[in-house]
């Protein structure tokens, strides 16, 4: 038995070519107070009752990704209970060697970040989010589909500020002058004043506009052709909808199908036109990538039916699990390397036949190291079954 008081490691032998996760050190995270654990290059199941930890380990393996939680939670919650710091290390392996590390830490008394890359501390946490290549399926994905559209658009920022360098910059950019311009509506200041911040709003949210439409747009097909799969034969769309081209379009100008960078800065200059006095009366911005989100849609005899008002339960996790798989194409490609997955209980709500269409998604097309978790031994059927299980209870692992 290995206990994370312990700080023994749970290794595996085989050695493989391909970068995977290997190490794993925790300190304090969450419900872990000391774990070592050494991956297998193909993966393993974590299995274990609800409460003991297996959320809490996936989620610290995707924060080496993005360094914040994928449940939102704050840093400050991450931090064990009675402690004042946690840290989490990685390190990407390729033959059993490392070839990248990656360190994080938080400080919640001193309310203070720190993130290392290969040792060398890093200035600003941004610089090395997507270095490690995690995608995560969680089972509350779902909540993406029929949550609000905020949901939506977390999802949106989270996927490209991994995959595009200069996306968070932007992103982080338009919501402080968002923050200011309409501080400066609420206090009822003068036209001019309000017009200083809005060439920069526009100026980076087109930037947010163009590179979301654009995502979506070049997405669609294999959305697409992953819902289909797990649906057998279903035919459903996306949809970036945003409240530039809708103010736009009730001014009874054409619809525009450009995503260029041009077009949709034009496109947000004419709406906030279009808004200011109701702006002014609101005493906030109404138009922008604040106010945008997806819309999922799938063919029905009675017409096309948007999932998160009308779909079946079934119709939204398998819309969830195609947006995952579309993310987890990109992130594959922009690595040119199959990405590390991470399955939180996917297969639990699913009917039969979803299920054996997704895992044939996984092992016939999906290559990378697998960690998967569920409570069950049989809930965890990926790679023929022959993934090595360990067991967790309490945040102790038992191989």
């Amino acid at each position: 038995m290995i206990k994370t008081a312990e700080a023994r490691s749970i290794s595996q032998s085989t050695t493989c070519s391909v970068p995977h996760l290997g190490r794993l050190v925790l300190r304090n995270y969450r419900n872990f107070e000391h774990l070592e654990c050494e991956f297998p290059n193909v993966g393993v199941a974590i299995v274990g009752p609800n409460g003991s930890g297996k959320t809490n380990l996936l989620e610290s393996i995707y924060y080496l990704e993005v360094f914040r939680s994928f449940r939102g939670v704050r840093d400050r919650d991450l931090v064990r209970f009675g402690e004042s710091v946690f840290r989490v290390e990685g390190e990407l392996q390729v033959g059993g060697d490392p070839s990248l590390s990656m360190a994080a830490a938080y400080d919640r008394t001193r309310r203070l970040k720190k993130v290392e890359l290969n040792e060398r501390g890093l200035e600003r946490a941004s610089d090395g989010i997507g270095s490690l290549g995690v995608a995560v399926f969680r089972l509350e994905d779902v909540d993406i589909i029929r949550g609000s559209p905020q949901s939506r658009r977390r999802f949106l920022d989270m996927t490209l500020s991994v995959g595009e360098p200069k996306y968070l910059a932007a992103l982080q950019r338009y919501r402080n002058i968002l923050t200011q311009r309409n501080e400066a509506l609420r206090r009822g200041i003068t036209s001019d004043e309000v017009d200083a911040w809005t060439d920069g709003l526009v100026e980076a949210g087109a930037v947010v506009t163009t590179s979301r439409s654009k995502w979506v747009q070049d997405g669609m097909r294999r959305y697409q052709q992953h819902y289909a799969t797990i649906s057998d034969g279903d035919i459903a769309h996306l949809k970036y909808a945003s409240s530039i081209e809708a103010t736009v379009k009730k001014g009874s100008e054409p619809e525009m199908e450009s995503i260029e960078l041009a077009t949709w800065t034009e496109k947000f200059r004419r709406a906030l036109e279009a808004t200011r006095e109701r702006e002014r009366t609101r005493g906030l911005t109404l138009v922008g990538p604040h106010r945008d989100e997806i819309r999922f849609l799938v063919d029905a005899e009675e017409g096309v039916r948007d999932l998160r008002g009308y779909g079946s339960s079934g119709q939204q996790r398998t819309a969830a699990l195609a947006l995952r798989l579309l993310e987890a194409d990109c992130l594959r490609e922009r690595l040119d390397r199959e990405p590390t997955y991470l399955l939180d209980d996917v297969f639990a709500e699913l009917d039969e036949g979803r299920s054996e269409r997704l895992l044939s998604l996984f092992d016939d097309g999906r290559e990378g190291q697998v960690i998967l978790a569920a409570p069950k031994p049989g809930d965890v059927p990926l790679r023929g079954g022959d993934l090595d299980h360990w067991r967790i209870q309490n945040g102790c692992l038992f191989s």
